[in-house]
């Protein structure tokens, strides 16, 4: 790519996958950029993990869910080829269960907060479930894999099993009436 514009999107369309041209303003485009955006928050958790002394393995994994989130987003764009696999919500689903092994069990609610990057993974996992109600939506005029709403349900399960192991259970209980 020599240039970042095309101007192919200046009158309010875009391009799939497909190669089909879609109103900007399609549910589609919202599951796409709710996905694209999930990704973007991710990166700043990648970040701040960094900062807070670099957990690997955490990072390792994030680096995984960014490029399949890519996937992800060319799958609802339409591409066709089903790039997420049952495979990759069952490694979530284990990743899931390993981080809880070192979590207390949950008695009440948790407000998404925290440190810079329990409560920037908490953002993320709003994201997430945002991107997946979305991409529900237009699954009702789009083919979508099921796959693909399947990911981004347990990728926001993940993230919120993440944001706890970050905070390391520090965290900030609901007062009811509060």
């Amino acid at each position: 790519m020599t240039r970042i514009y095309t101007r192919s999107g200046d009158a309010g369309k875009t391009g799939l996958a497909n190669a089909t041209r879609i109103a900007k303003s399609d549910a589609l485009c919202d599951a796409i950029g709710d996905i694209d955006e999930t990704n973007a928050f991710i990166g700043v958790v990648r970040s701040l993990n960094s900062t807070m002394g670099n957990n690997s393995a955490i990072d390792e994994q994030l680096s995984i869910i960014q490029h399949k989130l890519f996937d992800l987003g060319a799958q609802v764009a339409q591409y066709k080829g089903n790039l997420i696999k049952k495979e990759d919500i069952v490694q979530l689903e284990q990743w899931i269960d390993e981080m809880q092994e070192n979590l207390s069990p949950l008695k009440q609610f948790i407000l998404p907060a925290g440190n810079p990057a329990g409560s920037q993974c908490h953002l993320a996992r709003t994201t997430c479930r945002r991107a997946e109600r979305k991409t529900w939506k237009a699954a009702k005029e789009y083919e979508i894999e099921p796959e693909a709403t399947q990911y981004l349900n347990r990728l926001s399960d993940y993230l919120f099993v993440l944001a706890r192991t970050l905070n390391d259970q520090d965290e900030v209980f609901w007062q009811v009436g509060g």
